[in-house]
């Protein structure tokens, strides 16, 4: 299986989510190939359409995203690991999101529900999974944006979970209640290696919050 990881942290590889996704990948028994966004070559998208109408499926800009969308499109599996900024994606992983219009085409259809959508410009689209660290100690009224934004991005394809008080991976003397959860992100790990999917159970336990709210938002305080 071919597994790309879009590291979305500004941090790099000091990021505090990359904990939870290289458990993951532990649990999978799989390795990876890691695109740093803060690094990596991608300028904004122009917003021309060009990749629709003049060259489909693909951008006019000449840059590292060249070499990322054949990555990205060759892939069984893309991860995306990035913290919560401002409810939704930091800045430099949503210029490498932006990129990915040539994957589809400016015709529209509509589903069962009445929703539109654009017709596909590729024939393969790896499935998706969002491993998201949030600094906040609860899920409620703060990722539900990101969530519906993955959703509608990436539809079937994109199962996610949400670390709560994820700042804690990086604090020293937090091993005490880290490294339970870290196990248990290793187990979502094989079970996703198993079934290509996570349970309503197994999110739910990675979405509980490590440590008491109401002590972590007084540490927060310091």
């Amino acid at each position: 299986m071919k597994i790309l990881v879009i590291n979305g942290s500004p941090k790099g590889k000091r990021s505090d989510t990359l904990h939870a996704t290289t458990a993951f990948l532990d649990g999978m028994g799989a390795q990876a190939e890691f695109i740093d966004t803060m690094t990596a070559d991608i300028h904004p998208c122009l917003g021309c359409f060009r990749c629709w109408n003049e060259t489909p499926g693909r951008c006019v800009q000449h840059d590292g995203m060249e070499e990322i969308f054949k990555k990205y499109i060759d892939s069984d599996l893309v991860i995306w690991s990035t913290p919560l900024y401002c409810y939704g994606l930091p800045s430099n992983c949503k210029a490498l999101m932006d990129r990915l219009l040539p994957l589809n085409r400016a015709s529209m259809y509509t589903d069962a529900d009445g929703h539109t959508h654009h017709h596909a410009a590729v024939g393969h689209f790896p499935e998706t999974l969002l491993i998201c660290g949030c600094g906040f100690p609860e899920t409620e009224n703060n990722i539900e944006g990101l969530r519906f934004q993955f959703s509608r991005m990436f539809g079937g394809r994109a199962a996610m979970f949400f670390c709560v008080e994820a700042p804690l991976f990086g604090l020293p003397g937090t091993e005490a209640v880290t490294a339970p959860y870290l196990d248990l992100v290793r187990a979502a790990g094989r079970e996703y290696a198993a079934t290509g999917a996570l349970s309503a159970d197994t999110v739910a336990a990675l979405e509980k919050p490590m440590y008491p709210p109401e002590l972590y938002r007084q540490g927060s305080k310091k």
